[in-house]
């Protein structure tokens, strides 16, 4: 029987080892819907090009978490335990990329996407997914600090974290965006540095859509934790709804776009 060997952990994984270990000291909760977005599910395939879950998603949360102002606050415990909130509301998703021969995830910011329209995010969105990565400044810069020595990577978190907040909030976010499910198969906790994170469910079976949140519990509790995500499905109902609508009146014309919101 020959023995194992020693594998050096690959560049791609060296950032979410950081991550990992910085998120897994955050006392985190979890909870989950399902929520009946079949009406949302019917304009978004009248987009053209199409606009992704992922982008109506973000666009929701962001507008919860410009309302929200636990959502956009972090616990910092140096140099005694207290509170930081930020007046802006930074989103981080994250994105599958294979990158010199390796499949590594990437983690995209978006400043004030409340602020954007949808057509807008979706540019940027798909800016994260298709760009060479070389040519996207965040990404090109994580590799260059993923192959940082682990000791200088420590201190440059612990700097970020303990005595910086916001610098924390530009380089990581206050929101985060992920994948909450792939063939029937759902998550029930999602890692990351921020106070909250979205599972979005990416594939909404018959425009049933089941959303996860994981938020810090030294800041938001199961109830207040509740209407966030009640809150965002009612965003997605209401104003994401109309946006899209509007979008598709662009695209296609008045009595389409009325025909549709009609038979939703």
């Amino acid at each position: 029987m020959s023995p194992g060997k020693r594998i050096r952990l690959p560049s791609g994984r060296r950032l979410v080892d950081d991550l990992t270990q910085i998120a897994n000291k955050i006392p985190a909760a979890g909870i989950s819907g399902d929520f009946d977005l079949s009406a949302v599910e019917k304009l978004r395939r009248l987009t053209r090009p199409k606009i992704s879950w992922n982008v109506l998603y973000l666009r929701a949360y962001a507008l919860v978490a410009a309302e929200t102002p636990e959502l956009r606050q972090f616990y910092q415990g140096f140099p005694w335990p207290h509170l930081y909130q930020s007046d802006s509301v930074v989103s981080m998703l994250t994105i599958n990329r294979e990158y010199e021969g390796e499949s590594r995830l990437f983690f995209g910011r978006i400043h004030n996407p409340q602020f954007e329209s949808l057509s807008s995010l979706q540019a940027k969105y798909d800016h994260f997914l298709n760009a060479p990565v070389d040519s996207i400044r965040q990404f090109r810069h994580q590799v260059i600090f993923s192959k940082t020595p682990w000791f200088l990577r420590r201190l440059a978190w612990w700097t970020m974290f303990g005595l910086w907040p916001s610098k924390r909030v530009t380089h990581v976010g206050n929101i985060g965006l992920s994948f909450s499910g792939y063939r029937g198969v759902y998550g029930n906790r999602h890692l990351g540095p921020m106070t909250s994170v979205l599972g979005a469910d990416p594939l909404p079976r018959d425009g049933v859509a089941r959303l996860v949140l994981t938020f810090d519990h030294r800041i938001l509790d199961g109830i207040p934790a509740s209407l966030v995500l009640s809150r965002i499905s009612q965003k997605m109902e209401g104003q994401i709804k109309l946006e899209l609508a509007e979008l598709v009146r662009q695209q296609r014309g008045a009595e389409e776009t009325s025909s549709v919101l009609h038979a939703a």
